[in-house]
């Protein structure tokens, strides 16, 4: 078994400790050291170099016990921005984090998706234009709806942006090499853990033109085979024969984004989603029996989901405010599905909703940073402590 060595660990303990800032902004090195079973003046050495660093920040003190007053930390919101990039057949998402993980800014675009150079330089301006908010250095990350390669090279499974493949080394190549690219799904439920110190193991399903899930488990992604598992060809209804985008009957035909649309457009309509429930609040008999009919096929998956993984359903992406005050619906006819054997079941639905995998995009790109550029202070701040050491206790000439 391989043993990490000294600066691995620091490096890890420095993570730690960014992470416990995020997710608790004003704790003290007392609070951090146990939190983390580790002793004061480790995490007070560290925190030190973070804090010369610019990384942490003073955030004030707490009530004294008897001694000093505990001095209260948080990150620095201002040391680095991260961009993140969602990329949809229609659409681009983008999104500015701070270094805290606040929202600084958003934008949709409506561009038409195109596998080429042309495009790949329309994404490159905006995301120059995004930079240009910010006077601090800003990492990218872009989040694709299919199965990406762990070196970024290739990505399968992006038919819902009319490809069955992209070469992402071409992308690179216009973008930067320092740009990272994901499986939208995988960066989405990331986004959904950032600045929790607890999270509940849950199934987290991406509802949008594209569908698939990932399970979420001890705070921490469970790596399948895949990046991501392709839900959207669970059978709901065997009993459909048609299909306009995907197999009859499956989950993805009947719950993707899509699903509405393709009900409009077969009906020669050109309407969107905002306007379909603007219809069903003025009364719209036959849009709501389309809509509880989605919502049916939803409990289905929801019940199937559960009944393999046994934990909480979460739904993100384009669907997720949509379905966010129907959940209770939802959860009524699970429990119909099941009888009693699943009554302790309720659907959930994202943080982010349609930005969630822009947000992880850009978290994603935030840990690419630190993870360069942690080892660099870690390493100037050990060389410099034995010359500051020799330098103690010398005479004054």
């Amino acid at each position: 078994m391989r043993v990490a060595n000294t600066m691995e660990i620091r490096l890890q303990n420095a993570l730690n400790i960014i992470d416990d800032l995020g997710c608790s902004p004003g704790i003290t090195n007392t609070e951090i050291a146990h939190n983390r079973g580790l002793s004061i003046p480790t995490i007070s050495n560290i925190v030190n170099i973070l804090r010369n660093s610019s990384i942490v920040m003073t955030a004030g003190t707490g009530e004294s016990s008897g001694g000093r007053r505990p001095v209260r930390l948080s990150l620095n919101p201002q040391y680095q921005y991260s961009i993140g990039v969602s990329i949809a057949r229609h659409t681009v998402y983008l999104l500015l984090i701070d270094f805290s993980g606040e929202i600084y800014e958003k934008e949709r675009h409506y561009i038409q998706f195109e596998d080429n150079d042309d495009y790949w330089h329309k994404i490159r301006e905006l995301i120059t234009k995004m930079q240009e908010k910010v006077s601090a250095p800003c990492g990218i990350g872009i989040a694709l709806p299919g199965f990406v390669n762990e070196d970024q090279t290739f990505a399968l499974g992006t038919h819902t942006l009319g490809t069955s493949s992209m070469d992402l080394e071409h992308i690179h190549e216009i973008l930067g090499d320092d740009v990272s690219i994901d499986d939208s799904c995988r960066l989405a439920a990331m986004a959904q853990m950032f600045g929790k110190a607890y999270v509940e193991d849950n199934f987290f399903v991406l509802l949008s033109r594209r569908v698939s899930g990932i399970l979420i488990y001890d705070r921490s992604i469970f790596k399948f085979k895949g990046s991501s598992v392709d839900v959207g060809s669970m059978l709901i209804d065997p009993s459909q024969k048609t299909a306009v985008r995907g197999v009859p009957g499956s989950f993805y035909e009947l719950c993707s984004a899509s699903r509405i649309v393709d009900f409009f457009r077969a009906n020669g309509m050109t309407a969107g989603y905002d306007d379909f429930f603007e219809e069903i609040n003025k009364g719209n008999k036959e849009f709501a029996g389309i809509w509880d009919m989605y919502l049916r096929n939803l409990s289905i998956a929801v019940y199937n989901l559960y009944a393999v993984f046994k934990v909480s359903i979460v739904i993100g992406g384009e669907m997720a405010k949509y379905i966010q005050p129907y959940t209770r619906i939802v959860d009524d006819y699970v429990s119909a599905l099941s009888g009693s054997a699943i009554q302790d079941i309720h659907l959930k639905c994202s943080i982010y909703g349609e930005y969630d995998d822009a947000y992880g995009a850009a978290l994603e790109a935030r840990s690419l940073f630190l993870n360069e550029k942690l080892p660099e202070i870690l390493k100037s701040a050990t060389a410099a402590a034995p010359a500051q050491t020799r330098g103690k206790g010398r005479r004054a000439k």
